[in-house]
Formats: structure tokens, sequence, C-alpha cells
């Protein structure tokens, strides 16, 4: 299965390069500088895995790999550079919900390799996985509000909806961090269960 994931990767990998030079060499002269910044992003981003690996700051699993591309995917490729936020009105509520999801699951790893998951600690963990996802989510609602403020553009529509998209997106993502939660009780439980018996 790793093995598999290691070429679902590396395809995904080459798909991102690929698209990013393809969209640079055909669509240059039609894109503002907002749409190439984001176009130029996509390098940085889809090299973390290995320069978090390289620098020796954490090991990335291809599992792991392979659902934050699948994200990368969804909210950069489909969701800013196709337009899909725009085009499709649940695309965005969507990749928010995905984003909960996937940092939940970072904040779950974390309380995991520092020894955290135990059975007398459940309400800290329940908290850490929910404050970690609101506090993930309102990093990337600040970073918007920046580049709104610099490129004077509108990620965040406040222009159509005030405050109601910034606040539907934390929402969203801290509902599917809930989620988590739920399935962490289980998953404690279940291995409480393997110890019993």
């Amino acid at each position: 299965m790793k093995r598999i994931l290691k070429i679902v990767n590396s395809i995904l990998f080459v798909f991102f390069i690929c698209f990013m030079v393809y969209m640079l060499l055909t669509h240059l002269e039609h894109y503002n500088l907002t749409k190439i910044l984001t176009v130029l992003c996509i390098f940085p981003l889809v090299m973390v895995p290995y320069l978090l690996d390289k620098i020796k700051i954490y090991h990335m699993d291809e599992v792991v790999i392979f659902f934050y591309y699948i994200f990368l995917l969804l909210s950069l490729v489909l969701g800013s550079i196709l337009d899909y936020y725009c085009k499709i009105w649940w695309f965005d509520l969507f990749t928010h919900f995905i984003s909960g999801i996937l940092t939940s699951i970072v904040a779950f790893i974390i309380l995991q390799e520092n020894h955290l998951i135990k059975s007398n600690n459940k309400s800290f963990c329940i908290l850490f996985l929910i404050v970690f996802t609101i506090g993930i989510a309102g990093c990337w609602e600040y970073f918007e509000y920046i580049c709104d403020k610099i490129f004077h553009a509108d990620c965040q529509y406040v222009k159509e909806t005030g405050v109601d998209d910034t606040m539907t997106d934390m929402l969203i993502a801290t509902m599917a961090s809930i989620l988590v939660s739920i399935y962490y009780l289980y998953y404690i439980r279940k291995k409480e269960k393997g110890v019993q018996s």
C-alpha cells in the first residue's frame, strides 16, 4: 500500500509542476499579479513534505502526503486557480471542511508523537484537536485578509458577504474537527478494549 501511495504521490507531484508551468506559459497574459503569485505558490507548497524531511523537522507519512496533495489540488488548483470557488457555490465550504479534517489529523499526529494519546487524557486531547483546527483556520483567514489588503483583492468575499464567509469557513472547519474528535473517542475506546481483552 505504501509503495502504491508513493507512486501516486510522485504522479501528483509531477502533475503539480507540469500544471504550474503550463498555466504560466499559456495564461500569463490573462492573469493579474494575484493569480500569477497563486500559480507560483504551487512549487513551494508541493515541496513542503520533502523540505520538512530534509531539514529533519518531520517525516510525513505517504498517507499524510497524499491527503495534503489532494487538499492542494482541491483548494489551490481547482478552487483558486481554476475558480471553482466562484463556479460551484459549495466548493469553498467543502474545502474548508476537508481542511478541518486534515488539521485535526495533524493535531492527532502531534499528540501521538508526544505520547499524549492516553485514556486519562481524553478531554485535553479533544480540546487540543479542536483548538488546533480553529487556530489554523484563523491563521488562514488572517492570511486571506493580508492578501486582500496588499493586492486589493477580495479573497474573503467581504464586499458580498461581510463577515459571513470568514465565519462560515471557520465554523465548517470546527465542525470537521468535532467529527475527528468523535473518531478519536472511538479510537481510544477501541484501544482500551484491546488492552483489557
